[in-house]
């Protein structure tokens, strides 16, 4: 038979082994995965984070497109102006020669 000396026979045996089981279970609890109801928990957030972030994106661009429609509205005004103001040009330039003539 073992001794003492040796981990204690069958008790020192028995003992590791529930040791041996509860320390699994522990490492078991730690590492499993996620249940099914936490796992689809996690999804809808990110998927509302994930619809959030695009809403802000979204908005950014709006404000974008909306100062792109400015700039090219006001550029438009500038070439319009400048347009009339040629047309003027060639107009009084035209009226000029001909009272020349």
């Amino acid at each position: 038979m073992a001794d003492e000396r040796d981990g204690g026979g069958v008790p020192g045996f028995v003992t590791g082994l529930a040791l041996g089981a509860l320390a699994g279970a522990t490492l078991a609890m730690i590492l499993a995965p996620q249940s099914g109801e936490d796992t689809r928990d996690l999804l809808v957030a990110k998927a509302r984070e994930a619809g959030e972030r695009a809403r802000d994106h979204a908005g950014d661009a709006g404000d974008l497109l909306a100062r792109g429609r400015q700039i090219v509205a006001e550029a438009k005004a500038r070439i319009d102006g400048a347009v009339a103001e040629g047309k003027d040009a060639a107009s009084r330039q035209r009226s000029t020669l001909e009272d020349e003539s």
